[in-house]
């Protein structure tokens, strides 16, 4: 089974989607972990309105961690001796390989080699599953009489990969490279958003979920919750890729985990310096909503909150109200003099990052707390416009 999955992800990724990271042991693990440990611990130790809410694809996610290990049951490990395609690709590497594992006539027969191969490429006579061994060498590692021993024999080797092969059959694999070419062309045509904002140093949207195999690991070091998954209404492209939600917090200015950790440099590795001169989007003020703008009331705490983490990217200035900008009768020229004394912020675009403290300290206070307003009057847009991160400049150049 795991060479007919390897075909149909193969066939994918010629169609340029990523299918390896919904079937791969590795990130439906980790994955599964995040989606389940990970929200628990983040509850119990910071605060359970950090966590986000479930929907369909981490319950989905959840229920391939699940099959993993109920699978288990059936045979030790079977995950990854006959789904998964990671190991397919490691067995295939070995039938290319010019070595051969031989068992010498010092065997005592004591079957441990059969008990810790971890893809059941022995047999009980303990001879070798040629079309199973990744030439691992555990086997030889746990022989107690220093059996077994891995030599070069290119004839003998040729012999056991075409009596491998014959397992296989050429129109299963067919038949799931066309299943695998179907998938990629759904997930292709199934793309519900185009505006998701992505963690700090992501390579741009096309590039970045042919990288991305929802491995989670940026959500695990994310202190604070900022990164989540991405549910089936961000498309099945992007299913499980990291979202920036600023409602949840916003991103420090002192963190850059999430682009230490990627394995696939989806994101790019980031200092402290580059992160907090790297855009993820561009926050606007909704000034229907803004309490300031509306001449209700003092209010600055986005503007407190973008001073303290040093962006500087937002002004405090008079609002400019005319009689034609409110209510015919609904306030006196006196009271408009006194409403045009307010603050209101306004957002310096070329100092913008988008890092969403802002944002999440509005929904926080204003929204959560206080209750004045029915939602944040300010959010960060995805936003590709002239002022781009100077890692983008410079790649361009």
């Amino acid at each position: 089974m795991r060479f007919y999955v390897l075909a149909a992800v193969l066939v994918g990724s010629v169609f340029g989607v990523m299918l390896s990271g919904h079937v791969a042991a590795i990130p439906v693990v980790t994955r599964g972990l995040v989606f389940t440990v990970g929200r628990v611990q983040l509850g119990v130790m910071k605060n359970w309105g950090m966590v986000g809410a479930a929907d369909v694809g981490m319950y989905v996610s959840v229920g391939l961690f699940a099959g993993v290990f109920l699978l288990g049951i059936i045979s030790p490990r079977f995950w990854c001796r006959y789904v998964c395609p990671s190991g397919a690709m490691l067995s295939l590497f070995g039938l290319l390989s010019a070595s051969q594992r031989k068992v010498a006539a010092t065997c005592t027969g004591c079957g441990r080699c059969v008990n810790q191969c971890p893809f059941d490429a022995v047999n009980e006579d303990f001879t070798t599953r040629g079309m199973n061994c990744a030439f691992c060498q555990t086997c030889g590692g746990v022989c107690p009489t220093h059996s077994i021993e891995f030599t070069w024999s290119t004839k003998t080797a040729t012999a056991e990969q075409a009596s491998a092969t014959e397992t296989i059959s050429r129109r299963g694999l067919v038949l799931w490279g066309i299943g695998g070419a179907l998938a990629a062309g759904v997930t292709r045509r199934w793309v519900a958003r185009s505006d998701l904002l992505r963690p700090p140093g992501s390579v741009a949207e096309r590039e970045f979920l042919r990288l991305c195999v929802r491995c989670g690991e940026c959500f695990k070091v994310c202190p604070g919750s900022v990164l989540q998954p991405a549910g089936f209404e961000a498309g099945l492209d992007a299913l499980w890729t990291p979202v920036a939600v600023m409602t949840h917090a916003g991103c420090h200015q002192d963190c850059n985990f999430c682009t230490l950790v990627c394995p696939t440099r989806a994101i790019r590795p980031l200092s402290i310096e580059e992160k907090r001169r790297t855009r993820m989007g561009l926050a606007v003020i909704d000034t229907k909503l803004c309490l300031p703008h509306r001449g209700e009331r003092d209010c600055q705490i986005c503007f407190d909150e973008c001073e303290a983490a040093g962006y500087k990217a937002i002004q405090m200035r008079p609002i400019e109200l005319k009689m034609g900008d409110v209510p015919v009768g609904a306030v006196s020229q006196e009271q408009l003099e006194e409403m045009s004394r307010i603050n209101a912020p306004f957002i310096d675009a070329s100092r913008c990052v988008g890092c969403g403290l802002c944002e999440y300290r509005c929904q926080s206070a204003l929204v959560k707390q206080q209750k004045l307003l029915p939602r944040r009057a300010v959010v960060v847009r995805k936003h590709r416009g002239e002022s781009e991160d100077w890692l983008d400049r410079d790649r361009t150049a």
